[in-house]
């Protein structure tokens, strides 16, 4: 009896996740389409700074990814326990938009993975206005806190600028976009 229970649930589990992947890939579908009729692609951002000396490989990035979702989560939690709502409510949902990003993001190249790595590329970019604009949109831009959300962004804009974005494509992917 207890085998088919843990069977039943293992299936459930299973079922679940397939549905979560099969959700994953149509927002992504719709996040592209949406970005198609603008004129953005994943390239945009990534592509623009072509002349900075590449220094980050997608490892590293990666790794960095870690540390900026540990340094919100962190902000945040010290924030919330000095009564400063507004700065800790930015830092936790700067730390949400990193780790997400990063979770869903295929920094090899394999295609197991929704986001490829140009795209995260772009949205790191949404990311660091996120940070920047945080302090205002959360009322704090005239508060010594603010200083950990405008710091973020400007190095959050140099990390772009120095990733190698090509080298997390699949070739697949770099086809495609020298054929664009």
């Amino acid at each position: 009896m207890a085998e088919r229970n843990v069977q039943s649930l293992t299936d459930k589990a299973q079922e679940i996740g397939k549905q979560v992947a099969d959700k994953a890939q149509d927002v992504n579908r719709q996040v592209r389409s949406q970005l198609d009729r603008v004129g953005f692609n994943e390239a945009t951002v990534p592509d623009a700074f072509r002349g900075v000396p590449k220094l980050v490989s997608p490892r590293i990035h990666a790794w960095l990814d870690v540390a900026v979702t540990g340094y919100f989560a962190v902000l945040g939690t010290w924030f919330a326990m000095r009564g400063k709502g507004g700065a800790a409510t930015a830092a936790f949902i700067n730390a949400g938009m990193v780790a997400g990003v990063s979770l869903m993001t295929d920094y090899e190249g394999t295609g197991e993975k929704p986001i490829n790595f140009k795209l995260h590329g772009t949205l790191d970019a949404v990311q660091a206005t996120t940070a920047a604009l945080g302090p205002v949109l959360h009322g704090f831009a005239g508060e010594p806190e603010a200083a950990f959300f405008y710091g973020q962004a400007v190095n959050e804009l140099a990390v772009i600028a120095s990733t190698d974005w090509d080298a997390g494509m699949s070739q697949t992917d770099r086809s495609l976009e020298d054929a664009a």
